[in-house]
């Protein structure tokens, strides 16, 4: 007896949010966008965000019509870096993209999950404090129809080309020709699409 009343008393609780989640799923849309939006100038009413995105430094960010951005995505761009995300781009979940000269993403690439995409390496100069030491910045540009495995590393002055395909957890230090596919620590081209 005192399991079916639990039973009925939790299927009451739990009533109210069942009823409300699918409205619940478009209002957060509408908030994260909203916060996006102010971050994010110029932003197109056609991109998405699933979550919560952090925008760091200038804020000179653009992103495509119709674009996807996931839960804890950041953007970070310093000084006169610029971040372009084209139509239709797919960023997944705690993807991070900073740039301290330039990142350009083409239409309808796919970025996945946790993946580091950063323009600028602190210098190294001996005698001097790695913290201390100016950025060394190299424009990173992906092409289009790209993919971007889980976890990658894409470091500066790479080159993806055009329908390229990048293994989970690679690091890219080189260029990588367009319809290719590369994997690997360093990333190195493993065969054609």
């Amino acid at each position: 007896m005192k399991n079916l009343i639990l039973s009925i008393f939790a299927s009451m609780i739990s009533l109210p949010f069942r009823l409300f989640r699918p409205l619940s799923y478009y209002w957060g849309r509408m908030w994260n966008g909203g916060r996006a939006a102010a971050q994010i100038r110029g932003l197109d009413p056609s991109v998405q965000f699933d979550g919560r995105v952090t925008v760091l430094g200038t804020g000179n960010v653009k992103i495509g019509e119709k674009a996807r951005i996931g839960d804890l995505t950041e953007f970070t761009t310093n000084h006169d870096g610029v971040i372009r995300i084209g139509r239709e781009v797919r960023l997944n979940r705690g993807a991070t993209i900073c740039a301290y000269s330039e990142v350009s993403i083409g239409d309808f690439s796919m970025v996945g999950e946790f993946v580091s995409i950063r323009d600028a390496n602190h210098g190294i100069a001996r005698g001097e404090l790695v913290r201390s030491q100016p950025h060394d910045a190299k424009p990173i540009r992906i092409g289009s129809d790209v993919w971007v495995g889980r976890g990658a590393c894409i470091l500066p002055g790479v080159t993806i080309g055009d329908g390229a395909i990048i293994g989970a957890n690679s690091i890219v230090t080189k260029d990588v020709p367009p319809n290719c596919i590369a994997a690997g620590i360093p990333a190195k081209v493993i065969r054609e699409r």
